[in-house]
């Protein structure tokens, strides 16, 4: 009989907290981005809008949700 030793747990594939940040990344993208769009009839703003208002929700929630 070959007994090998367990295998040790796979991590989760996205923590909890990564999850959270991209979540909430994609609600203000999108919120903005349907903001600009409105504002602005344009879709090249509204897109530009919404990828800084994306990235800068990520680097917030990072600080904010910091272990």
């Amino acid at each position: 009989m070959d007994a090998s030793p367990p295998s040790p747990p796979s991590p989760d594939p996205l923590p909890v907290r990564w999850a959270l940040i991209f979540m909430g990344a994609l609600v203000a993208a999108a919120l903005v981005g349907a903001l600009t769009l409105v504002e602005t009839a344009s879709w090249p703003a509204a897109l530009l809008a919404a990828l800084g208002a994306g990235g800068t929700a990520i680097l917030a929630l990072h600080q904010t949700l910091a272990a």
